[in-house]
């Protein structure tokens, strides 16, 4: 059985994360962050953070990794970087001999650096990166896009 972990602000990784579950029939895990994000002010905070590589208190179901066949983990692209919550859970977690799949969603650019930021620290735990992708959400049909990106997986 596959895990899709994301993280989601204004709920575009959450659709692209459900239809990713659906496609896959896989089991789907949400971070949260304890910090409020929201609005023009917590999203200009959460980018310094990211640019920062800062951390941030998480709460999710707290899982054992290795016992699923294929982790999916997403996040927004906030100024070109994962999000603090990503990070976060990339920390507190092993990911020692764990297939994992990395996503990043994003209105305009940044998602080749989000997604080698996320591999590389994957890599450092003991993690085998399977494929990446990252996905334009503009106008786009969310459904199609998860399709062709899991295509090339």
């Amino acid at each position: 059985m596959d895990l899709i972990i994301y993280y989601s602000r204004t709920e575009n990784t959450k659709k692209v994360s459900e239809s990713i579950a659906k496609q896959k029939n896989a089991k789907l895990i949400e971070i949260k962050d304890k910090k409020s994000r929201s609005g023009v002010l917590g999203y200009a905070m959460g980018a310094l953070d990211s640019v920062r590589g800062k951390k941030t208190d998480i709460i999710y179901e707290k899982v054992n990794l290795s016992e699923y066949d294929t982790i999916y983990l997403g996040t927004p692209v906030w100024a070109s970087k994962p999000t603090p919550a990503i990070l976060q859970f990339i920390d507190e977690n092993d990911f020692n001999n764990t297939t994992v799949v990395t996503f990043a969603t994003m209105m305009g650019s940044g998602g080749e650096s989000t997604v080698k930021s996320m591999n590389d620290k994957i890599k450092a735990k003991g993690g085998l990166i399977k494929h990446s992708f990252s996905l334009a959400l503009k106008g786009n049909d969310i459904e199609q896009l998860v399709s062709d990106a899991l295509k090339n997986e």
